[in-house]
């Protein structure tokens, strides 16, 4: 038997903004992901157990559209719904040795290179006039199908048994952002 758990990851990155309007606003960058996974392996009718972990690694492309409501002076609240091209560089693997000849073993196979998800945000921007625009909120990044398939075996002399299953890898996050402050476009004069 086999379990697969995702746990906490982190991602970083930076983000362009470009204002449509008042209020609508398109937003692009480049993000790092790692999402992180516990492994547990248990042989039934037996004391063979182990443990393992594996981080993921994903850079992600997003282009969202974003809506501003004015809170306050300074204070807004954001909302925003996109797309992100998410590129998967890299399979990965864990060797869990029980004795000589005998281990456990996951190997964890990308999908594809290339996928797409739906991404979107929710959150708090508080705007200075002078230091930037800090932002508080949250976002979420839905894979359109399965990015991993992890193949988990237990190997042993003479044999071994094997479970696969694929994971789709969606995940919550806590956002932290800043974003610099741009000085308006000075007006042009008539002469």
């Amino acid at each position: 038997q086999s379990t697969v758990k995702q746990r906490l990851g982190h991602s970083f990155g930076m983000v362009v903004r470009q204002g449509l309007t008042n209020n609508i606003s398109l937003e692009t960058g480049l993000g790092f992901t790692q999402r992180n996974f516990d492994l547990a392996f248990d042989v039934p009718d037996s004391s063979l157990s182990g443990t393992g972990s594996v981080g993921f690694v994903g850079y992600e492309i997003p282009l969202k559209a974003m809506v501003f409501i004015r809170l306050g002076e300074d204070l807004f609240m954001n909302t925003s719904i996109g797309a992100s091209l998410n590129y998967y560089p890299s399979d990965v693997r864990v060797l869990v040795p029980i004795k000589v000849g005998e281990y456990f073993l996951q190997e964890g196979a990308r999908l594809n290179r290339i996928q797409g998800a739906l991404v979107t945000d929710i959150g708090f921007e508080f705007r200075t006039k002078r230091a930037g625009y800090f932002y508080l909120g949250s976002s979420y990044n839905l894979p359109f199908a399965s990015i991993v398939t992890f193949a988990m075996s237990y190997e042993y002399f003479g044999g071994k048994t094997l479970a696969i299953d694929n994971i789709r890898g969606s995940y919550l996050t806590l956002d932290l952002r800043y974003y610099f402050h741009e000085k308006p476009n000075s007006e042009q004069r008539n002469d």
